[in-house]
């Protein structure tokens, strides 16, 4: 599947190396430029009105990237975000938005975010009177937007040294204590998260984590067993050493949709 393509990136080592990783995850990938500033992507998208997929960094050297979209038209573009933060992520849906991309971008996530575009293919191959891909990449990124979830897949967590990031298949388990949202990872390091479980539990996968009762949302991978408790309730226990110091109760009508969650 041909694709053109340009990169928007104001490092240029960053660009060369988005570029390689193109190449090699999906040669058909043809890359047009490569761009470095607001001012630069306005001026080349009015003069080049083609349909083209942009991987486009949200922070660049003149200023946040949504301000190329005031400028010109990108109706027919379909855009990767690329970006060392999560906070823009639904600012960057409202854009054709096909994926949200932490740095640094691993292989694996590319390769997701092609399938993405391939999966929308088949999608609007089966509507009546669907024009190829470069013809109306608009539509494609609406058709993955609906069809594909789009999950959190880190974290980007505030430290004394500066800011780390952290996938969230390291996470074994979410809880808060005092107000205070933490994530403990399977190698037993605990973080404190700005946010609270109510919202991850919107943004995490629900194949993976689940919300187990006020205090707690769970990483399936992190779970041991069940164990019969008082009242039709359950406890349900971690894998060592990673038990929490409370107990983690699971409710009577709770427990149902737990084991149903476990056996899917």
């Amino acid at each position: 599947m041909e694709i053109n393509a340009i990169i928007v990136e104001d490092e240029p080592i960053l660009a060369k190396a988005l570029s390689n990783l193109i190449a090699t995850v999906n040669p058909d990938c043809r890359i047009l430029t490569q761009l470095s500033s607001v001012k630069e992507t306005i001026a080349w998208l009015n003069t080049n009105p083609e349909p083209c997929l942009i991987f486009m960094d949200i922070q660049l050297s003149d200023g946040i990237c949504f301000g190329i979209f005031d400028e010109t038209d990108v109706s027919n573009k379909g855009i990767v975000f690329t970006t060392a933060y999560d906070e823009y992520m639904l600012d960057a849906f409202e854009y054709n938005s096909i994926s949200y991309l932490l740095k640094p971008i691993r292989e694996e996530a590319l390769v997701k975010t092609f399938e993405k575009i391939e999966t929308a293919m088949s999608i609007l191959k089966t509507a009546p009177q669907v024009p190829k891909f470069n013809q109306n990449l608009q539509r494609l990124a609406q058709a993955i937007t609906k069809s594909i979830p789009q999950y959190r897949q880190r974290l980007v967590i505030n430290k004394a040294e500066g800011y780390i990031q952290v996938p969230v298949d390291e996470i074994a388990y979410f809880w808060v204590e005092d107000r205070i949202t933490r994530a403990t990872t399977f190698k037993q390091k605990e973080h404190i998260i700005d946010s609270t479980l109510e919202k991850l539990e919107e943004e995490l996968d629900p194949q993976t984590f689940f919300r187990v009762n006020r205090q707690f949302v769970i990483n399936i991978n992190a779970i041991e067993r069940l164990e019969y408790y008082f009242g039709s309730k359950l406890i349900l226990k971690v894998i060592a050493p990673l038990n929490p110091a409370k107990k983690i109760v699971i409710s009577r009508t709770k427990a149902p949709q737990l084991k149903q969650w476990l056996n899917q």
